[in-house]
């Protein structure tokens, strides 16, 4: 039975593991291969779509056929219908008109638009796919405004709305002035969450910002309600400083059975009151019942370490960038000067939102990891509540964790990953950055405890297990690396961001699961890279000289010279049989059993 893809990582819990292919699996791919069968194109953006490819079955169209769909949104704000099989055009529709690239969204223009960023959210009930698309009236930063748009899997017409989010408020009491949402200083990367609260279905998009130092850089959760379609409740993660974007490597806000909302928030400030940056956030949203207003706030968070611990005061700095025809520069998201002793060169970045939360029910925990490759395993139902007295003494903050935080995207046996100083991480291990961006990929099989994998930057696939007691135990790595043409003397921390995974496996076998992986070459936050397209055996484990355990390769695309350009942030999926891999190269390219 195929069962819809219809939000990023496959599921609100963000598990990234779809445990219903029959066919690509483990031992068919690695005795048959897979090939390159057709491509999706996306005429109107040298890159194509930054957000996760959505698939749903038996989609009636408005001439009557049916067809099982893959759904494409784009940087041009296009959304695509495409038959599953044949890669057939069914529809397409246009939003509106995109920002145009420039320095002024990010330090270094490899999109040449700005739409859809984040992933959308199917509604299979009512038919209806939400999508967030940045909207300019001229192309300019200035004038874009994000949009919520209803549309019709059907047919791509508007089923209701759009909403403009220009001009949300968020009240954080206190005596403190009312936020409001400004579009132009945002990006809206984090895939887009859809719940039912008390029976009424809501979707929630999570924002980051352009400039993490600005003043009004702050991060945000906005909710929409479907029926009416209209902003409820919104909440900001700071307000009397400034930050804790939500972006998480365009990892999805996650969910619970109870509908709660778990995000993780970027650099910024915190007080344990009214600021909540580099922080794992959940929050409780009560829908409008009786004319009365909805709610969204804060009821739990835990926290590993703020700025004020870690770094100087926050400064409002510049640095050697080329300037966009504008004559304006964007600072790269989340830096901040520190001093060079720090060990990263003057500069330093912490950034606990690089990375998104998975959530796993059966162990009562929140996994995530940010730019340090720590991860942090939090309790589901009592985060822990951290406050500054906490941070003043880092044991006992780490005691209300399920378990010890371990060196996720890497290992360092001469540092400690819950060290009494935060400061102690502040240092490029083997001179190169281990930053996880994204959510990691958590595969439960029947009656078993998880696997978990994740693949950072500048490093290799691991495999982990999550154990009962809810220590998390290492099993394997790959050999190969991401960007392993991307350090040198003239980029010694360069690398970005890692292996993009997800994992396809038969309910009925553990045995069949494969990891499917697209790694770049080279540094591909400045530059577009190749890309590299692997499958791994995500069970079965090769031994190493020394013992260890090296997961095992199913099928390379190095073997068979078939060039892509890597997507930066973008997971492929696996849908009835066929892999959908989605590149910079305006295209998905589709690949089905040899």
């Amino acid at each position: 039975m195929s069962i819809a893809i219809t939000t990023r990582s496959c599921d609100n819990a963000r598990t990234g593991s779809y445990p219903h292919e029959t066919e690509l699996t483990a031992a068919a791919v690695g005795k048959r291969g897979i090939r390159r069968a057709f491509p999706l194109p996306l005429r109107g953006d040298k890159c194509g779509a930054e957000a996760q490819p959505l698939a749903v079955p038996g989609v009636m169209l408005d001439d009557g056929s049916v067809h099982d769909v893959i759904y494409l949104a784009d940087m041009a704000n296009q959304i695509w219908a495409f038959d599953a099989a044949t890669g057939a055009e069914l529809w397409v529709r246009t939003l509106g008109r995109p920002v145009d690239g420039s320095g002024k969204i990010d330090m270094h223009v490899v999109n040449d638009h700005w739409g859809v960023l984040g992933t959308p959210v199917i509604d299979t009930a009512t038919g209806i796919l939400y999508a967030v698309a940045w909207v300019s009236a001229d192309g300019s930063v200035s004038t874009a405004r994000h949009l919520c748009f209803a549309v019709s899997i059907r047919n791509g017409k508007n089923a209701a709305g759009p909403i403009d989010l220009e001009g949300v408020t968020y009240d954080p009491g206190n005596g403190l002035p009312v936020q409001a949402f400004s579009s132009a200083a945002r990006k809206q990367r984090a895939g887009l969450l859809l719940t039912k609260v008390d029976g009424v279905a809501t979707v929630f998009a999570g924002f980051g910002s352009i400039r993490e130092t600005s003043d009004d850089a702050r991060g945000w959760v906005i909710a929409c309600g479907t029926a009416p379609f209209a902003t409820t409740a919104a909440w900001a993660a700071t307000a009397k400083g400034f930050g804790g974007g939500i972006w998480q490597g365009a990892g999805g806000l996650a969910a619970d059975t109870t509908g709660h909302v778990y995000a993780m928030t970027g650099n910024g400030s915190f007080d344990g009151v009214t600021d909540f940056a580099e922080s794992f956030v959940k929050l409780a949203y009560t829908p409008p019942t009786g004319g009365g207003a909805a709610h969204l706030q804060l009821v739990d968070w835990w926290t590993p370490f703020t700025e004020a611990a870690r770094v100087a005061p926050a400064q409002h700095v510049a640095i050697p960038v080329a300037a966009d025809p504008d004559g304006e520069q964007a600072l790269p998201t989340n830096f901040r000067a520190v001093a060079a002793s720090a060990g990263m060169d003057g500069w330093d970045d912490m950034d606990l939102a690089s990375g998104g939360p998975v959530v796993v029910p059966s162990h009562n925990a929140v996994l995530g990891a940010g730019k340090d490759g720590v991860l942090y395993v939090v309790k589901l139902d009592d985060m822990g509540r951290t406050g500054p007295a906490d941070l003043t003494a880092p044991a006992g903050n780490y005691a209300k964790l399920l378990s010890a935080p371990i060196f996720f995207t890497f290992f360092s046996p001469a540092l400690s990953p819950h060290p009494d100083d935060i400061r102690d991480l502040n240092t490029l291990w083997g001179g190169v950055t281990h930053h996880l961006h994204g959510t990691p990929v958590v595969w439960q099989p029947p009656g078993l405890d998880p696997y978990v994998y994740c693949w950072g930057e500048n490093g290799n696939l691991r495999a982990w297990r999550l154990e009962h007691d809810a220590t998390v135990t290492y099993l394997a790595c790959s050999a190969e690396t991401a960007s392993p043409q991307a350090t040198g003397p003239d980029d010694p921390a360069g690398g970005m961001p890692g292996g993009m995974i997800t994992l396809s496996a038969d309910p009925a076998d553990p045995q069949t699961a494969v990891v499917w992986a697209t790694v770049p070459y080279i540094d591909a936050n400045k530059h577009i890279s190749p890309g590299r397209l692997l499958a791994y055996d995500a069970t079965s484990f090769d031994t190493n000289a020394d013992g260890s355990k090296r997961m095992r390769v199913l099928w390379d695309s190095e073997d068979w010279n078939l060039p892509f350009s890597f997507n930066k942030f973008n997971r492929p999926i696996v849908f009835k049989g066929r892999l959908y891999v989605p590149t910079y190269s305006d295209r998905v390219d589709v690949y089905e059993l040899a």
